[in-house]
């Protein structure tokens, strides 16, 4: 039994195991931790966030995924929080090769696993009712998001922010509006394009994904954001609308790529953009509310 174990957990198949569980703080009645969980053979970093609960009331739960490739930004931490003090039990995780996470950045392939592990873990949090399960993401986090609930049939809700759903006409775009990195990470994932490497946008492609999405979606655009076109939110709508999904997307007309997360602390955004995002956190509240 020992030496099957063993052999499942090289081939990164083994369940979820929570290597350290540290307190970090008590911010405004709320409890922050930090995991360290196995993800196939990687030892990957996370932060709880579990607010002010009464005994034998158990909480739903929202996984909040980072947009980047750089770890849990002080802006994200504080998103978390604002979560959390709504009435959710919150992980934001690390992901592989982040904030002294084991492994390397992956985008969008590995670190759709580590959400998953941190699912698996989360049923054991007493506060947490992982019955009532919501995945929520920004930018890559977005897609990381709709690829695990692909994945996860028990997730209730989806809520993505300017993530890329199709991720051909992304790369197309790219191109065109010469954006397109040459960064190591960028060459190493996505080499010189779909012909080149089609197993490497096929399992990044969340259109592909969308039948196995068996749960309401809601999507946050701004439509001033240069990263992400707003287009994409509307592949997804149709796509998902063509397979008789549901899916609710909110269009933002002065808001730029990262406002769910960044436009509440930053001093240099708009009077608009300001209120359409706290618009956009009102929304999202209000579809947790009602699927969870």
């Amino acid at each position: 039994m020992k030496i099957l174990f063993l052999f499942l957990l090289l081939l990164g198949v083994a369940g979820a195991e929570l290597l350290k569980d540290e307190s970090l703080s008590m911010d405004g009645g709320v409890k922050v931790r930090q995991w360290t969980y196995r993800s196939h053979q990687y030892g990957v970093k996370g932060l709880l966030f579990v607010p002010p609960t009464p005994a034998g009331v158990r909480r739903p739960v929202v996984i909040f995924s980072h947009d980047g490739i750089n770890g849990i930004s002080k802006e994200h931490r504080l998103s978390s929080l604002r979560l959390a003090r709504a009435g959710y039990v919150v992980f934001a995780p690390s992901y592989r090769g982040e904030d002294g996470s084991e492994g390397m950045v992956e985008v969008a392939k590995g670190e759709v696993d580590d959400v998953l592990r941190a699912s698996e873990l989360l049923a054991e949090v007493p506060e947490a009712d992982c019955q009532r399960l919501a995945l929520a993401g920004a930018s890559h986090g977005a897609l990381i998001s709709i690829l695990a609930a692909s994945r996860n049939p028990k997730v209730k809700a989806v809520v993505v922010a300017y993530g890329v759903m199709d991720i051909y006409r992304w790369w197309d775009y790219l191109n065109r509006s010469g954006k397109r990195g040459n960064d190591e990470v960028t060459r190493r994932t996505y080499g010189d394009g779909p012909e080149s490497r089609p197993q490497s946008f096929a399992i990044r492609n969340a259109l592909g994904v969308v039948p196995q999405v068996d749960c309401p979606v809601l999507v946050l655009q701004g439509k001033k954001d240069d990263i992400v076109p707003y287009e994409q939110a509307e592949f997804l709508q149709q796509a998902m609308q063509k397979a008789g999904k549901t899916c609710q997307v909110e269009l933002y007309p002065d808001c730029l790529h990262g406002f769910l997360v960044y436009a509440p602390y930053l001093s240099d955004v708009t009077h608009a953009e300001r209120q359409q995002t706290e618009q956009s956190w009102r929304t999202m509240l209000e579809f947790l509310r009602k699927n969870l």
